[in-house]
């Protein structure tokens, strides 16, 4: 579907997988990388095919962070560098229409964590770990982690991970709900790929819908969401998905 040199992305049955490709540097985000993932996720998201985004990365690690080896720069040129090319790719993953599910096969760490905590659903093998390591290199959070960090784990929890840089293993990270699953290392896959196939198989503009109005809860009033529910309900109730959703339901 789609030729990067630092990303390895497939197209199956409304699934698309996205996987980090970069495993001799454990994933880590380069602006080569940052900027293939910008044009990659704006195709994703006017591809009205693909249904589910599964994102995973190659070999031992999910994301490393920032490739650290690109920040001796001048503070000029790195907010340049933050605002222009990281900010960017993050904007347009943030916008996704289609469910995105992380598939955290390993460890996840500073801009590597904010990419699994950007996503819908987060699934991790036994032996991920999950660290907002930017205080142990004197930076703060990026790539989002200060918007969805608290809002997963509270905001007691969200300081002590960012102000310490502990590693937060994928059974603890379960405990607290900050993800949603933790399979062995061997099965990881094979469950995301079955849950992705859930999802496929239901209407899409309901999941976008849903994911949309989940978003904005957050910031929302009850009134606002009301007028969301009904705006959303409207629109589903015409479309011939929904309809030959509800007659099937009807005839069991």
């Amino acid at each position: 579907m789609m030729d990067f040199d630092n990303l390895d992305v497939s197209v199956e049955d409304g699934i698309c997988q996205v996987t980090l490709n970069r495993p001799e540097k454990f994933n880590a985000m380069s602006l080569a990388l940052r900027k293939q993932m910008t044009a990659c996720l704006q195709r994703i998201a006017g591809d009205t095919a693909i249904r589910v985004v599964v994102l995973t990365g190659a070999g031992r690690a999910f994301c490393a962070g920032g490739d650290i080896s690109e920040f001796e720069c001048s503070s000029e040129e790195l907010n340049d560098l933050i605002t222009r090319v990281s900010h960017q790719w993050f904007r347009a993953f943030a916008n996704l229409p289609q469910p995105v599910i992380a598939a955290v096969n390993g460890p996840a760490a500073g801009a590597g964590c904010s990419l699994a905590l950007g996503s819908d659903l987060i699934y991790a093998s036994e032996s991920a770990y999950f660290t907002q390591s930017f205080s142990a290199i004197g930076l703060a959070p990026d790539q989002g982690s200060a918007y969805h960090l608290p809002r997963r784990v509270g905001l007691a929890r969200a300081k002590e991970m960012c102000f310490f840089a502990d590693r937060v293993s994928a059974p603890q990270a379960l405990e607290w709900g900050m993800i949603n699953g933790v399979f062995p290392a061997d099965a990881l896959m094979d469950a995301v790929r079955g849950k992705a196939r859930a999802l496929s198989l239901k209407s899409p503009q309901a999941l976008q819908m849903i994911k949309r109005m989940l978003n904005r809860s957050f910031e929302s009033t009850l009134e606002a969401t009301l007028d969301m529910e009904a705006a959303a309900q409207s629109f589903l109730f015409s479309t011939e998905g929904t309809r030959q959703a509800i007659g099937a339901f009807l005839k069991k």
